[in-house]
C-alpha cells in the first residue's frame, strides 16, 4: 500500500534543482515515484509508508541544499502561515 503526498520545498530555481530533487528524494528506499515541481516549489511523492517517514524524505531534501517546508495543505496556504502559495 502506497501513499501520494506533496511537499513544499524552497529554494528550487532552475530544472537541475527539480531534477536533484526527484533524484534524491526518489533514491530513498521505499519511494516509489518522485517529482519535483519547480512552478509550485513542490515535490510529489508515492511512497511505502512503513517504509518511509516525513523525516526521511526532510533529511534527503535538506541534505542537497532546498528546504523542506511541509505538507502542502489542499486550501493552498503554507502551514502556520497566511502567506497564499502563488
Amino acid at each position: 500500500m502506497t501513499k501520494k503526498e506533496s511537499y513544499l520545498v524552497e529554494g528550487m530555481t532552475c530544472s537541475g534543482c527539480e531534477r536533484t530533487v526527484s533524484k534524491v528524494v526518489g533514491n530513498i528506499e521505499g519511494v516509489t515515484s518522485s517529482k519535483a515541481d519547480l512552478k509550485s516549489s513542490t515535490v510529489s511523492v508515492e511512497y511505502d509508508p512503513s517504509k518511509v517517514t516525513i523525516d526521511k524524505i526532510k533529511n534527503a531534501v535538506n541534505g542537497v541544499g532546498y528546504k523542506f517546508v511541509g505538507q502542502r495543505p489542499a486550501d493552498g496556504q503554507r502551514e502556520g502561515s497566511d502567506e497564499a502559495i502563488s
